[in-house]
């Protein structure tokens, strides 16, 4: 088995940001994506150059978290009165109301002043880059023209969500669907999905099935430790302490070693 690790979200916040830096330095991570917009944005820079250079270190291009790099007046289509990106939540209301609320201008500039920030920051184009949360087709074309322009990997394109070459191991960070089809997303919920529990109890047998395969596979996470900007920003809360802990555990890492399986990240396709 070659596996990929990864934990999006990085720079989110100091906790999120502190969780990964862990999974890295400590577990099995392998590749992160940077978001570039946050305050926190720096201090994760200068965590990955001191600490976990060996994570290959991309890009989430993001237009639902925080406040964007481009001057709100310029992005109308992105952003609440306030000048913060409109949140996932309202992008998706939005989008039911009118498919094409977001401009394509507004997304490839705010696109690009990411990136930009990214190679000011780091030096470099990103490792790979991705998109976070809300899309839809004008931001996926923003988003591959952006990819495109500056030459990096399309972390959509190596391993789409439908991929056949690569499998994907996982799941345990969705709601409990209710009884009366409502969704329970709590932070109770969250803190009982625990794949490292999972994996003890045997229930991620595809992983022990595929240990000794010649084949691709991939954990995504969201791995990170809870602070309070985090509950401000994110439902995902509680399941990144449990994902931490997973890529952390001895198990895992015992798991990788017996199995002499190869940790690799999106340099593998090159």
């Amino acid at each position: 088995m070659k596996l990929f690790v990864q934990a999006d979200d990085y720079g989110m916040t100091a906790g999120v940001t502190d969780g990964i830096v862990a999974s890295g330095r400590d577990g099995i991570l392998t590749q992160t994506g940077l978001f570039t917009n946050m305050p926190s944005t720096e201090y994760a820079v200068k965590r990955w150059k001191a600490e976990i250079p060996h994570v290959l270190l991309g890009q989430d291009l993001n237009l639902s978290t925080g406040r964007p790099l481009s001057d709100p007046a310029l992005i109308p289509s992105l952003v609440q009165a306030d000048g913060s990106f409109l949140t996932s939540r309202m992008h998706r209301q939005k989008q039911k109301e009118d498919p094409d609320h977001v401009r394509y201008e507004d997304a490839y500039l705010e696109y690009d002043n990411q990136v930009k920030r990214f190679i000011e920051l780091v030096g470099e184009v990103p490792g790979y880059i991705g998109g976070h949360a809300f899309s839809n087709d004008v931001t996926t074309k923003a988003l591959n023209d952006i990819i495109a322009k500056y030459g990096a990997r399309n972390a959509m394109k190596l391993i789409p969500i439908d991929s056949k070459d690569v499998i994907r191991v996982g799941g345990w960070s969705n709601p409990k669907l209710n009884p009366d089809g409502s969704y329970d997303y709590s932070i109770m919920t969250q803190l009982e999905q625990d794949p490292l529990q999972m994996y003890i109890d045997g229930q991620l047998t595809k992983l022990e099935e595929l240990a000794d395969q010649d084949c691709l596979v991939m954990i995504h996470t969201h791995a990170g430790f809870l602070d309070r900007d985090l509950y401000k920003l994110s439902s995902f809360t509680g399941v990144r302490v449990m994902e931490a802990g997973f890529l952390c555990s001895q198990q895992m890492k015992d798991f990788v070693r017996d199995h002499q399986i190869e940790l690799v990240n999106y340099s593998y396709f090159d």
